[in-house]
């Protein structure tokens, strides 16, 4: 159940946006906005420090009207993307600060710059999963360097499908470059993985033993699995895979990265003819 806007909310977020806006933004935004500017008041002897004097605007018509409806229209006001399009990393840090406080009202600031209901949050640990990034996921699970080589704008972006994508063609695009191989996809892999007449193979693994095979086969099966569920998952309605899930995107992450360090422990023994 969602907890009623309260003055701790209100000043929070005006602390926030404070930060953000001069001055003469903020009586543009009253204005704007059709909201009191106690500033401009007749009565008034001084000038409010800037956060002070949103509080107090927001605090007001919050009150008169019975409703969060005027928090709301100066959070969108502020946070409207068109305002950051040369500043993307400012806009994913002011939006998270509001989202941290939003978060345990039942609300939260979508990617289009608007006001929309979320599930409240109740405890500390709750609110930390619920702001940490997928790119802070991936730089807790360690993921390969080359794995977020091939996918920069896509992880900045959040775009899971195309940035699992963009990493899983960069896998291949690096078998390709060690091997001199034109090939593609699992046609690559069958190529350059032959147990008998290898391109590539694990360093000190002569594949003379069964042990020695088997680790080598897990290799390659791994590779394969990549390309199957994360190379054009799309075509294949799979049920495996939901590129639209960020937990499934961090175990494909986690899958590629630990291809590449297979790979970083890999050695070219001859480069392919096709």
């Amino acid at each position: 159940m969602s907890k009623p806007i309260d003055n701790i909310l209100i000043t929070n977020i005006s602390k926030i946006i404070g930060e953000i806006l001069t001055g003469s933004k903020i009586s543009d935004m009253f204005q704007f906005l059709g909201l009191i500017d106690f500033d401009k008041s007749e009565n008034r002897m001084y000038t409010s420090t800037k956060w002070k004097r949103i509080n107090e605007t927001v605090l007001y018509e919050c009150k008169s009207s019975k409703s969060s409806k005027p928090l709301f229209k100066v959070i969108e006001y502020t946070l409207s993307p068109q305002n950051f399009i040369h500043n993307p990393e400012t806009w994913n840090s002011i939006k998270a600060n509001v989202n941290a406080q939003l978060m345990f009202y039942g609300f939260e600031i979508n990617d289009s710059g608007k006001i929309q209901k979320s599930k409240p949050v109740e405890s500390f640990s709750d609110a930390q999963k619920r702001l940490k990034t997928f790119s802070s996921r991936l730089e807790d699970k360690n993921i390969h360097k080359e794995t977020i080589k091939y996918c920069r704008q896509e992880l900045f972006n959040e775009n899971y499908f195309h940035a699992v994508f963009e990493a899983s063609k960069g896998l291949i695009e690096r078998l390709r470059t060690m091997t001199n191989s034109k090939l593609d996809g699992n046609t690559l892999v069958d190529e350059i993985f032959k147990i008998k007449d290898p391109c590539i193979i694990i360093n000190g693994n002569l594949l003379i033993t069964e042990t020695e095979k088997s680790e080598y086969k897990g290799m390659r099966s791994l590779i394969s699995t990549i390309v199957y569920l994360y190379r054009n998952p799309k075509a294949h309605n799979l049920k495996l895979y939901d590129y639209t899930n960020e937990d499934d995107a961090i175990t494909a992450f986690t899958f590629i990265s630990l291809a590449h360090n297979f790979l970083d422990d890999c050695i070219v023994v001859r480069f392919s003819e096709k």
